[in-house]
């Protein structure tokens, strides 16, 4: 679920996916509380009152037991407890954050793919068909007979600019960003590309955390997110940049077990 609702359309699509959720729940019974974590959705904003509001009118409780986050808040909360840490995650997107003690939110990157994803699983996809296609331009043909742009070429669908055009722009962000797959394959078949381009994601990941660390302190850095799976090359080149503290295995902490205890705590507040 997307914080970007800016028109009246995207407002019913929501609406609809949360009365749709709430008649496949009906027959639990009506909760008492609801912690709701929407990507982008930043914070004090008037789309956090509008997702409010939807899900008290979907679920027939009232907007105080409510609250409705960022998806990255619950993220940190599930690391760490408000001071403690910095969070980068990289998945399609990337971001550096942090929860100050007094709840400010201090963040770092998460721009979006048209500004700033830097070492996100759709930065790799981009870095990687800049490559091909620059390539390309130099020497038709020597771009896709690399062997990333082989991987990249099975994933579009072709090796032609046609074919890439249609999948990139026929698609969405995330589908730009599955393309970091086709990347990862080339790397685990040794191509140095693919690694230097992982390598690069690294950086970028750690421009974040020290970003944060310029203006909180030395807290301990945890890297998560699926897009640092995708090579070693990442948590490597990330290490080489960001002095320990860090958390490099990250756990994938349960959020919805994170989420599902602070709407508990919400509803005793509200004595229910």
């Amino acid at each position: 679920m997307t914080g970007h609702v800016f028109s009246e359309a995207d407002q019913e699509r929501v609406r609809s996916i949360f009365a749709e959720l709430a008649g496949q729940l009906s027959g639990l019974g009506q909760p008492s509380a609801i912690v709701a974590g929407v990507t982008g959705i930043g914070s004090a904003s008037s789309t956090t009152a509008l997702f409010a509001r939807i899900l008290a009118d979907a679920f027939q409780c009232l907007e105080t037991s409510v609250l409705v986050v960022d998806d990255m808040w619950l993220g940190y909360r599930a690391r760490f407890a408000p001071g403690e840490g910095i969070v980068v995650y990289a998945g399609t997107g990337s971001i550096g954050y942090h929860l100050t003690v007094g709840g400010e939110i201090m963040r770092a990157g998460g721009y979006g793919v048209l500004v700033d994803d830097g070492g996100a699983a759709t930065w790799i996809a981009t870095e990687a068909l800049r490559f091909v296609l620059r390539r390309e331009d130099e020497a038709p043909g020597s771009g896709w007979s690399t062997a990333i742009g082989r991987t990249l070429s099975e994933a579009v669908g072709g090796r032609s600019w046609d074919a890439a055009r249609v999948y990139i722009y026929g698609g969405d962000r995330g589908s730009l960003g599955l393309l970091a797959r086709a990347v990862g394959v080339a790397d685990e078949a040794g191509d140095t590309e693919a690694r230097r381009i992982f390598a690069g994601a690294g950086r970028e990941l750690a421009r974040l955390a020290l970003a944060l660390r310029g203006r909180v302190g030395l807290k301990p850095v945890a890297l998560a997110g699926r897009a640092i799976t995708l090579s070693p090359a990442i948590a490597q080149s990330f290490a080489a940049s960001v002095a320990p503290p860090l958390l490099l295995a990250d756990a994938s902490p349960d959020v919805p077990a994170v989420a599902a205890r602070l709407a508990v705590e919400l509803a005793a507040k509200h004595g229910r």
